[in-house]
């Protein structure tokens, strides 16, 4: 923390919900609010794991003023307790985090659906996944349509754009490539179809050597804004 921590968290917030702002006002179908320090861990009243403020948490419940419908997909390696902590009291907003387990924060270990809406889902994969083997499979069969179904579509989709999954970064011990963001950012849209706008948020990613094995932070986001294309 510094004497500049809460100015810079105040400036994040409001890049969130300008992002959001902007597609609901139908300016964009996608936007990006790259912004740091990550924000997914901190609940309502602590803040935890490099996190002060809960950007994805407050995006979703200021565009909840104006859509019926929204959900977040957190794709960061670790579990974001403190979205599932603020979120799970609001019925028109749905929470599904893919992560690692076991890593910090330690919850999060079960697959299922919890909270008094059954809106908060938890897809743990193992130590050592790759795409094809331990994420594309939930990815698909939990993931995408706990997002959104026939019986549950919503105007808005917030995603805790994490990129510590990649094998190059040392704080989880997950196998993805940069490409594996992109596979995900094009199988979500085309899992919700034209009419559903998504924003992104960047959350963790810390490996920002140049030609790291899979690729760094900056390549997967790359990766991640040319499937928006």
């Amino acid at each position: 923390l510094t004497t500049e921590s809460y100015d810079v968290c105040l400036r994040a917030t409001a890049c969130w919900m300008e992002c959001v702002d902007r597609a609901l006002r139908d300016e964009c179908r996608y936007a990006m609010a790259l912004t740091r320090p990550p924000g997914h861990h901190s609940t309502r009243s602590l803040p935890n794991g490099f996190c002060i403020f809960n950007f994805a948490a407050a995006a979703a419940v200021h565009a909840a003023k104006t859509c019926q419908r929204v959900a977040i997909l957190d794709w960061d390696v670790h579990y974001g307790q403190g979205v599932a902590d603020i979120i799970e009291g609001y019925a028109n907003i749905r929470y599904v985090s893919m992560h690692q387990y076991p890593a910090f924060p330690y919850q999060g270990e079960k697959r299922g659906e919890r909270g008094e809406f059954q809106n908060i889902m938890t897809v743990p994969v193992a130590v050592d996944s790759s795409w094809t083997c331990g994420f594309e499979s939930p990815f698909m069969s939990k993931v995408l349509p706990f997002c959104s179904s026939s019986e549950w579509q919503p105007d808005l989709v917030i995603v805790c754009a994490g990129y510590d999954a990649l094998s190059s970064d040392e704080l989880a011990s997950c196998n993805l490539v940069a490409a594996d963001y992109g596979k995900m950012t094009r199988l979500l849209i085309q899992h919700l179809g034209e009419d559903t706008k998504i924003i992104f948020g960047l959350e963790g990613g810390y490996q920002l050597q140049d030609g790291a094995p899979g690729g760094n932070l900056c390549d997967a986001v790359v990766e991640t804004i040319k499937a928006l294309q």
